[in-house]
């Protein structure tokens, strides 16, 4: 509701913010342990996000990534699209256009036990996470970093700017 009813006063507010997704991201409890060293210098010039439900809402959505004229990729936007069949989980993904010798050799795989277990097993990165499409999720009946972009990240992103780590928080609370 707030996104429809004040989207450019949400924007101002977002705009306002240096690397806001980028922080946004990694303070987010799940999606924060997505991240790589590149993924983060990558969303440092990510502009804005957009989510938009598909035809039918249940069914799946679109998550648009815009970008700011960057080092890394030819693309200004790169899309993926979730869609919910009766069958199966089916995505699309914009290619990336990488610059000359931009393309990372290999994405570095975060440690296991760094990661959320409930993500993919074979989703190391962001961007492993946005290159796999339909034939990489046969057999997978949601996406959740898609997921939880949508329903978590985009539908109040201001409040992971102030979250704070458990951990640290619990550290706190013995000290007293």
């Amino acid at each position: 509701m707030t996104r429809k009813k004040y989207p450019y006063r949400r924007s101002l507010v977002i705009n306002s913010i240096p690397d806001f997704w980028l922080t946004a991201f990694l303070k987010h409890p799940t999606l924060g342990t997505l991240l790589t060293q590149e993924d983060q210098q990558i969303f440092r010039y990510l502009d804005s996000i957009h989510v938009e439900d598909l035809t039918y809402p249940q069914k799946g959505y679109c998550i648009t990534f815009n970008f700011k004229i960057n080092p890394y990729f030819e693309n200004e936007t790169l899309s993926k699209t979730v869609d919910y069949t009766d069958e199966d989980l089916e995505t699309t993904c914009t290619t990336i256009r990488w610059k000359e010798g931009k393309a990372p050799p290999a994405i570095s795989a975060i440690p296991v036990e760094e990661r959320d277990k409930r993500l993919l097993p074979f989703i190391t990165s962001f961007l492993k996470w946005f290159g796999y499409a339909a034939e990489d999720t046969m057999g997978f009946d949601q996406d959740l970093v898609g997921d939880l972009i949508k329903g978590d990240l985009w539908v109040n992103p201001i409040e992971h700017l102030n979250h704070e780590d458990e951990d640290v928080k619990g550290d706190d609370e013995d000290d007293d």
